[in-house]
């Protein structure tokens, strides 16, 4: 094993730190390390910009392993929470910390997102026969000089290190990664997971709407209304089977939008009411939030709700983009407004800054060739992590099930 020929040197740096952090001689790991099996895999955000790829990572490690994750996650756990995990410190380089909170909670694997350079605990981890994994992007591989000092022997105790790209490749062998043990799988998803359907749900809509042309205003507010009604004015001119589906931001604001929508002279039905989009309904409020995957994945058209005034929406392009919906958004559209943009510049979504600029914009994508192109442009865009995902979970899948593997 390669930690055994670092921690073999007399004296190296790691052996002198490890046995200062409170590990006794000798230091050399048995020569077949019992595995430590289950089903809880602990995730270190070193990088607070990769926090966005868990989701993706969990979702995809559940769906390949059949099992869900006992998570655990320390570091920048912003996502914690939203995801079940269990939120902890990691262990202090103490060597009774260290095996006090495995004992306590140890997983399986535990991966690393980013560098940390915690040479105690990767020591103590494999020493508890917990397989480890580093995940690095170039913003990932920002050491302090101090933890430079231990960086190569570090590496050694990694069962596999892996990059996003070439620079954060170069950047970690910079730092000592070995080469053989370094390897590049490309960018990490950072869409989280679809919204659920009711696949019988799904089809009795289809069916029902038997490809009538509509539109989605998701998360849409009662004080954009004029413009969406305007815009379903404007544009069912030209179909005039057009079914525009609301989907309300806010659950106390179904009830006035339904109103404002009756009062403009639309037949309206409305979701929890349990009323169908019939053929003479021209506007659905889609106010059961249980169905917002159902309306993704009928719209050929997803306007973004709460981007035409102030104070906007922090929505982002994730679900329409990953379920085949052209994206139109306006200027108000917060802190995923880069990721729009990003869309927009390569044809996935388009930009309009008013009321009467959406008109226009259904109306331009009524055509189907205008939508599935800028549907799959929104998905290529969005997918680019997904080969990079699944080969990192490829890597978990195999350090958590085969007992000879890492």
């Amino acid at each position: 094993m390669a930690v055994d020929r670092v921690l073999a040197r007399t004296p190296s740096a790691l052996a002198v730190y490890l046995i200062a952090a409170g590990f006794r001689p000798p230091l050399k790991p048995p020569e077949s390390i019992a595995r430590h099996f289950g089903d809880r895999l602990w995730v270190h955000l070193a990088d607070p910009k990769a926090g966005g790829a868990v989701p993706a990572l969990v979702d995809r490690l559940t769906e390949v392993r059949g099992v869900d994750c006992d998570l655990v996650m320390s570091g920048h756990v912003g996502s914690a929470h939203e995801l079940g995990a269990t939120a902890l410190p990691l262990p202090r380089e103490r060597a009774s910390e260290i095996r006090r909170v495995l004992d306590e909670e140890a997983p399986s694997v535990a991966l690393f997102l980013g560098v940390e350079m915690a040479p105690a605990c990767l020591y103590g981890m494999r020493e508890a026969g917990i397989r480890t994994i580093v995940v690095a992007s170039p913003t990932g591989t920002d050491v302090r000089a101090h933890g430079r000092l231990l960086s190569r022997s570090a590496f050694q105790l990694l069962d596999h290190i892996v990059a996003t790209n070439e620079a954060a490749r170069t950047a970690l062998l910079k730092l000592g990664a070995p080469v053989h043990k370094t390897q590049v799988v490309g960018p990490l998803d950072e869409v989280p997971p679809a919204p659920s359907v009711d696949p019988a749900e799904q089809e009795r809509f289809a069916q029902l709407l038997g490809g009538r042309p509509l539109w989605l205003a998701a998360g849409a507010s009662l004080s954009e209304m004029r413009s969406v009604l305007d815009a379903q004015r404007q544009a069912n001119g030209l179909s005039h089977r057009l079914l525009l589906v609301i989907a309300p931001n806010r659950a106390d604001e179904a009830g006035a939008i339904t109103k404002a929508t009756e009062l403009r002279g639309y037949n309206v039905a409305r979701r929890s009411a349990r009323q169908d989009p019939e053929e003479h309904i021209q506007v659905l409020v889609a106010d059961d939030p249980a169905e917002i995957g159902v309306w993704y994945r009928l719209a050929p058209i997803t306007f973004m709700g709460g981007s035409l005034l102030p104070p906007g929406s922090d929505a982002g392009p994730d679900a329409p983009a990953a379920l085949g919906s052209a994206i139109i958004y306006g200027p108000h559209i917060g802190v995923r407004k880069d990721d729009f943009d990003q869309l927009a510049a390569v044809g996935g979504a388009r930009f309009v800054d008013s009321g009467t600029g959406l008109g226009a914009a259904v109306s331009s994508l009524l055509s189907p060739d205008k939508t599935a192109a800028m549907a799959h442009a929104a998905w290529l865009e969005t997918s680019k992590g997904a080969e990079g995902t699944d080969r990192v979970v490829d890597i978990l899948v195999d350090a958590f099930d085969d007992p000879d593997g890492a």
